[in-house]
């Protein structure tokens, strides 16, 4: 069952965090797990953190089992165990994908976790916007927001796209966002400017300027043909007024349409399980849909 790094170059993945150039930029080694029924129908992608502790998600805010059939996932799991337990692992941790991913299978994935001895870490709130090509953004959102966004698109804000940045401009909006709302910071500079050239085609800048000036600004990821994910979002608190973020969402959704996206994941609205309030209606004001993501341990 257990697959080397050569092979798992090889495997499909429904996930960017799953998919081994995207791990292969973080780690030294992959560990892909594999039933052998199909290609494959269950698949868990992990690597070493540090001696005997191994993650699925590094780096990432989530990877976890993807799973598309009906063959036992109790099984699966346990056969994991096993090998990691043979390879004197020290614990697992996986941080499993949003409901809204595998909503038909999350289940029966957390309960293989809670059979083999798993223990539920955390369950955050996340948030998610379904796409309707036959819908506008506004249209979705409710009365309050719908006058903002009016209102924004007045006073001459516009969102531009970037694939590659170079202005610590950039950065500064999302720190001082970040701190501001007393939110952590996830990314450092470095990683926040460079994330195009370790990857290319998935990362896409979006910002919204006032005249030259940058006020707001989010990273667009591109999870799978199907999922725009909403990343470091963050707006100028001289600005909040404003509410350019409406209008980032709405650019969002714009291009999740013209690209034949179906999802988008605006991420967690909790951290370590204690939900943030003001984001999660600011979310739901803008038609957004909340599901679970769960992180789960195993201690050998």
């Amino acid at each position: 069952m257990l697959i080397l790094s050569t092979i798992a170059q090889k495997n499909p993945t429904q996930f960017l965090f799953n998919q081994y150039f995207y791990l292969n930029t973080h780690a030294t080694s992959v560990l892909s797990f594999a039933d052998k029924a199909s290609a494959p129908s269950i698949l868990l992608n992990c690597v070493e953190a540090s001696q005997g502790n191994y993650v699925s998600g590094y780096h990432a805010p989530f990877a976890g089992i993807e799973y598309t059939s009906t063959i036992d996932i109790t099984i699966f799991v346990k056969d994991v165990l096993n090998n990691l337990s043979e390879k004197n692992a020290k614990s697992l941790t996986i941080k499993q994908a949003p409901e809204c991913y595998q909503p038909n299978v999350y289940n029966a994935i957390h309960e293989a976790f809670i059979a083999n001895g798993f223990v539920e870490q955390v369950s955050e709130t996340n948030q998610y916007i379904v796409v309707d090509p036959a819908k506008s953004f506004s249209s979705g959102i409710d009365a309050q927001k719908r006058r903002r966004l009016s209102n924004s698109k007045k006073t001459g804000m516009r969102v531009e796209f970037f694939n590659h940045i170079d202005s610590d401009i950039w950065y500064e909006v999302y720190y001082k966002a970040r701190i501001d709302k007393g939110f952590p910071i996830t990314i450092s500079k470095v990683a926040y400017l460079s994330l195009s050239e370790k990857i290319t085609d998935i990362y896409t800048y979006a910002g919204v300027f006032l005249n030259d000036t940058l006020i707001a600004n989010a990273i667009f990821v591109h999870i799978n043909k199907d999922t725009l994910y909403y990343f470091a979002a963050a707006s100028d608190p001289s600005y909040a007024e404003l509410s350019p973020t409406v209008l980032l969402i709405e650019a969002l959704y714009d291009k999740a349409v013209q690209d034949k996206y179906t999802l988008i994941d605006l991420g967690v609205s909790s951290l370590d399980g204690v939900l943030n309030e003001g984001l999660h209606q600011f979310k739901k004001y803008l038609g957004a849909i909340e599901c679970s993501k769960k992180t789960y341990t195993f201690l050998f």
